[in-house]
């Protein structure tokens, strides 16, 4: 399985029980904020990691600061991506903070 890396600061995770409109049994929604960054640490974009996006035995490691995100490639089995190739993350540990250097006077 192939596997692709990007450096993730995460800056807010939400965990909170919600309920089903449609069946109105109890889940838990978790979704962390984050930004990604290049490898000299600039932005790139911003996005969120729902659950559904992480596996669930890396979801506590998930909280705020700075990551080596690993993810792999998958078939959805359910929900709205269902049949849809998506990536999860598969690996997440703590990085060292690189950040862009100033620019230079002129």
């Amino acid at each position: 399985m192939s596997q692709f890396s990007s450096i993730i600061e995460v800056l807010a995770v939400e965990n909170e029980e919600r309920t089903s409109k449609r069946t109105g049994n109890k889940y838990n929604h978790f979704a962390a904020r984050c930004v990604l960054r290049d490898d000299k640490g600039g932005v790139v974009t911003v996005g969120t990691l729902r659950s559904d996006q992480i596996l669930p035995e890396l979801r506590e490691q998930v909280k705020v600061g700075l990551f080596s995100a690993v993810f792999s490639l998958r078939v959805a089995d359910f929900g709205d991506s269902k049949g849809d190739i998506v990536s999860i993350l598969t690996g997440f540990t703590p990085a060292q903070a690189r950040m862009p250097a100033p620019p230079k006077a002129a």
